[in-house]
């Protein structure tokens, strides 16, 4: 499997990258419009939105899709690869299932990006920039 422009999830990685970055650390440098190398692999998004309180996570992610949509550091033809400890869900809405201690916990990562992101197979889904 390749990576495909535009954000790709994952949870086993598709491609090797020339680059690797925390999620804070990627969109920190997207929010300044700091230059990314791409392809770039993003690590620990569930981790960001699992840690913050439940009832803050839906206003984080719109504020993540804003600084994805409003960025100029990234191109239409660049690919970024989030690569996800947990497991892709596509029922009624695109989310992440991720295992927490108090059990399994489904995130809203589709509410992300301006397109519900689209599964290619069980481990890798797409979203279009």
């Amino acid at each position: 499997m390749t990576l495909h422009q535009g954000y790709n999830l994952v949870t086993e990685p598709v491609a090797d990258t020339d680059s690797e970055m925390a999620s804070l650390e990627f969109f920190r440098k997207l929010a300044a419009d700091e230059e990314v190398s791409t392809p770039v692999t993003v690590t620990g998004l569930e981790d960001l939105l699992y840690n913050a309180e439940e009832d803050e996570r839906g206003k984080i992610l719109s504020t993540l899709r804003q600084t994805l949509r409003s960025s100029r550091s990234l191109g239409s033809m660049d690919a970024v690869q989030f690569l996800i400890d947990g497991q892709l869900v596509d029922d009624v809405e695109f989310r992440v299932r991720v295992e927490g201690s108090d059990g399994g916990v489904y995130l809203d990562l589709g509410q992300l990006f301006v397109e519900e992101p689209k599964p290619l197979t069980a481990t890798h889904a797409v979203a279009r920039k």
